[in-house]
């Protein structure tokens, strides 16, 4: 019987014997997933690792490694014992080669509550932002994430929006920060303390990012420099969502 612990290590139990014989360390931050194979032990851990270990003749070696997003939580065999399919706490499945330990990206997907939905020009891709702090754009035509995007490890999402112009990811947060990514996940560009509390609805273009907060504010930002131009503090609850015609520069707010 084989037994993974918290600490990283497998240890190993005789049930016919009903005797502890060894111990192995194999992970650096728990071993929280197991599946054996044939003569072979695939193991998943605390540090993002999957880790084949092969075990005929009584020996144990390693023979290959695969380090994968996050925290490997789940390992489960094909039927013919050529993949297997992980699963992390980043919420992705991946398909593996048994054999090498090659491995691709199947699925992706929210690990926390999903807190904004936003279309920008084009029909066939949508933005989601969630309670865990991730932002994701969405191929409808491939129907998967083509980007991700995190902030700080202590940061809830809370609105985001595609920038009208040049299709930037902008996004509001519960710490008050507006963040703007690029393709690439890198925050080009972040406004501090935009609102005490959640930043709860967004809007940015060629000119202006708007932001409605848990405050009751609404705020115009510079789209250049990020310097407040104006702001309205007349609601007493907070806003949740707004509409803005930027032909006639008018906008429109909702408690």
């Amino acid at each position: 019987m084989l037994l993974g612990t918290t600490g990283g290590e497998i240890c190993i139990f005789s049930i016919y014997n009903r005797i502890y014989r060894a111990t192995m360390p194999l992970s650096s931050n728990g071993l929280m997933a197991m599946e054996m194979v044939d003569d072979f032990i695939f193991v998943g851990g605390g540090d993002g690792k999957v880790k084949k270990l092969s075990i005929g003749g009584g020996k144990w070696v390693m023979t290959h490694e695969a380090q994968l997003d996050s925290k490997v939580i789940s390992i489960a065999s094909s039927s013919d014992k050529k993949e297997l399919i992980v699963g992390t706490t980043g919420g992705k499945l991946y398909r593996m080669l048994a054999g090498d330990l090659s491995f691709m990206l199947h699925t992706d997907a929210h690990t926390g509550s999903i807190n904004d939905l936003n279309f920008g020009k084009r029909s066939d891709q949508f933005m989601s932002i969630d309670e865990n702090g991730s932002v994701k754009v969405w191929d409808l035509s491939e129907y998967k994430s083509i980007f991700t995007g995190l902030a700080t490890k202590n940061s809830h999402g809370s609105s985001c929006c595609f920038a009208g112009d040049d299709g930037s990811i902008v996004t509001g947060w519960r710490d008050g920060f507006i963040r703007c990514f690029d393709a690439t996940g890198r925050i080009l560009w972040e406004v501090a303390n935009a609102h005490r509390g959640s930043v709860t609805t967004i809007y940015c273009d060629a000119n202006y990012v708007l932001s409605g907060g848990e405050d009751g504010a609404v705020r115009v930002w510079a789209r250049t420099n990020r310097k407040l131009l104006i702001q309205f503090n007349g609601k007493r609850k907070f806003v949740y969502s707004y509409s803005y015609r930027p032909e006639e520069g008018h906008s429109e707010s909702f408690p």
